[in-house]
This record gives structure tokens, C-alpha cells and sequence, in this order.
């Protein structure tokens, strides 16, 4: 029978690697997963695919987080310019534009 030495084992390594290798085999899952689903669906392209699966394994954002971006980013430029014009004034602009 093998004894074991208790004095010989790093149970801190040991512990690491294993936590290592059930993220590990998580990550795979999802990846795996998200491949398959790829693959069902009709008319997918390869960068498809390939984002998809990046994607796999992203978390979403909870309330109390935020993206670091600068708050003064105007993400519609032209809403300004609608909320002071009205829409049928900025469509006949761009229809007779000369």
C-alpha cells in the first residue's frame, strides 16, 4: 500500500491548480456551447462565429457598475439639432439641399 507524507504535499499548489482547472473547464463549456449554437444558426459567417464565441464567456454589467467613458460623449449628435428644428424642417433642408 502507498503511504502519503503529508509533509511533502503543498496542499496551496495543489488547491490553485485545481481551481485553475475547473475555470478552466468552465470556460471550455461555455466556448463549447457557444460554438454549437454558432453553428445552428442559418447564414452565419466566419467573423460571426468567431464573436460569438469571444463573447462566450463575457459577463454583463450589474446596476452598480459603470463603462469608464467620458460623460460628456454626445452619442447622437444630430438629437440636438432635432430637439431645436423640427423634423419636417431638417427633412425638407436635406431634400432641397442646393
Amino acid at each position: 500500500m502507498v503511504s502519503i507524507d503529508d509533509d511533502n504535499i503543498n496542499f496551496n499548489t495543489l488547491l490553485n491548480n485545481l481551481e485553475e482547472s475547473i475555470e478552466a473547464d468552465r470556460v471550455y463549456k461555455l466556448r463549447n456551447a457557444a460554438k454549437i449554437r454558432a453553428v445552428n444558426q442559418p447564414r452565419t459567417s466566419y467573423e460571426d462565429f468567431e464573436n460569438i464565441v469571444k463573447g462566450a464567456t463575457l459577463k454583463p454589467l450589474d446596476k452598480k457598475e459603470h463603462l469608464s467613458c467620458n460623460p460628456r460623449h454626445t452619442w447622437n449628435p444630430i438629437a440636438k439639432k432635432l430637439e431645436e428644428d423640427s423634423i419636417d424642417e431638417v427633412f425638407m433642408k436635406k431634400l432641397f439641399k442646393k
